[in-house]
Formats: C-alpha cells, sequence, structure tokens
C-alpha cells in the first residue's frame, strides 16, 4: 500500500535562566568554568525543566543548589570538575547523571547522560556570590525574575514541504530573551538538526510573543527557550 504522509508538528517551550549562542568565545578562547551559574536542566520528561544554580570552584570541587527565592539554599556536592582538552565533565551520584560541555561555546552549557536517559544543561553568570553555602543576592532582581512568562500568542511552525518529500524529521531549540513589554529579542539557535527547519522555526518565533510581566522599574530581559519537535506521522 502506498504510504499518504501526514505533516505533524510538536512543539515543547522551555523557560530557561539564560542564553547559549552557537559560535564560541569571540577571542578563540575557552570559557572559564570557576564561578556561580544560573543553569537549566532539560530533557527529563518526569521532571520538566529544572532550575539549578551550580559553583565550580577553584578547588575543582562541585556544588548544586535548587533555585529558591530565599537567601539561604542547600548545597548539595558532586563529583570534582575536570578539563579534558575543550571538555568540562562531572557527575551527580545521586541522580547518576554524567554532564560534560564544550568549553568553546559563548557561555556554559552541554548534555547529561543516564542508562536511559539524555538531556541537556545551559547556564549563564549568576550574578550571585556564595559564601559557606549562602547567597547574597548583588541586584534586586529574584522577585521580578520569579514572575511567570505567559505566552500571548503561540505561532506554530509550517512543515517545509520540501521536508516532508524528502521524509525529513527534526527538532529545534530557540534560545532568546523577553522584555518587560513581552516583545522577543535577539535570538539564537542552540539546536538545529537540520537547515531547513531554520527559516519556519525562526519566523514563528518572532510571530509569537509574551505578556508584559514588568509594569515598572529597570528594563530586565529574561530569558526562555522554545524547542519545535517535527515528527512525520505516517499513514497507510
Amino acid at each position: 500500500m502506498r504510504a499518504k504522509v501526514l505533516a505533524a508538528l510538536l512543539l515543547t517551550a522551555y523557560c530557561a535562566v539564560g542564553l547559549v549562542q552557537e559560535n564560541g568565545p569571540e577571542d578563540g578562547g575557552l570559557i572559564d568554568p570557576r564561578g556561580t551559574w544560573s543553569c537549566v536542566l532539560y530533557g527529563n520528561p518526569a521532571l520538566g525543566d529544572e532550575r539549578v544554580l551550580l559553583n565550580f570552584a577553584p578547588d575543582q570541587s562541585t556544588l548544586m543548589a535548587k533555585r529558591s527565592e530565599d537567601a539561604a539554599r542547600p548545597w548539595f556536592p558532586l563529583s570534582r570538575w575536570q578539563v579534558e582538552s575543550d571538555l568540562l565533565s562531572f557527575t551527580d551520584s545521586r541522580s547518576g547523571r554524567e554532564y560534560q560541555a564544550s568549553l568553546r561555546r559563548s557561555t556554559l552549557g552541554g548534555e547529561w547522560r543516564t542508562l536511559n536517559l539524555l538531556g541537556g544543561w545551559w547556564c549563564t553568570e549568576a550574578r550571585e556570590e556564595v559564601d559557606l553555602g549562602i547567597y547574597v543576592e548583588a541586584r534586586e532582581q529574584p522577585r521580578s525574575m520569579l514572575i511567570p512568562l505567559v505566552t500571548a500568542v503561540m505561532a506554530t511552525p509550517a512543515y517545509p514541504r520540501q521536508a516532508i518529500r524528502d521524509a525529513i524529521e527534526g527538532r529545534v531549540v530557540l534560545c532568546f530573551e523577553v522584555d518587560s513589554k513581552g516583545e522577543i529579542r535577539n535570538p539564537e539557535f542552540l539546536e538545529l538538526s537540520d537547515e531547513i527547519f531554520r527559516a519556519t522555526s525562526l519566523d514563528a518565533l518572532m510571530s509569537s510573543r509574551y505578556q508584559p510581566w514588568l509594569e515598572h522599574g529597570d528594563e530586565i530581559l529574561r530569558p526562555v527557550c522554545r524547542s519545535f519537535v517535527y515528527r512525520l506521522d505516517y499513514a497507510f
């Protein structure tokens, strides 16, 4: 029987605390991971997006804490971090995750693995300082950053006809910033499985917008990610 191809598109929104670009550091060097980072861990269908703080100390010790509005947070020790060539690696024995990240990106991020799961993580510098497990906020931003982003318009990308004809499936992850008026700024591709999905994904993103989330105060940009999963349904 001849198969009739039906295009089905699934999309998932990711909200996160940082922005990752495709290109490496402008000076061609490596990221220095030492310090504190605001991170999102994604890819676990049971937990969804996990927002955490990671600290890489100069003595190669690694700490993780769940993000919280409270200044005091419990810190959990991970394995010692190490860098081999341009690859950062460390392990969380509690979850069984092994983390890796290329230090040639413009900010910190990579993938994590367990025996049966594969996910990703990416970070930006936290603008916070660690002192004996206590975080002191450098700016009065935490409350505003806890305000949820609500989608006003969520555009869905069209499945490219050529991709349907060639039976191409794929995944795109776009990271961007949302200003206090809900407008999308500075989109960057974090993941692009095939160039054929670039234009339609970017068009859909820029046709979307969020509800205004801050009525007064300094302009603050909220980092966000959205993923588009392109899948073909086969009907016989």
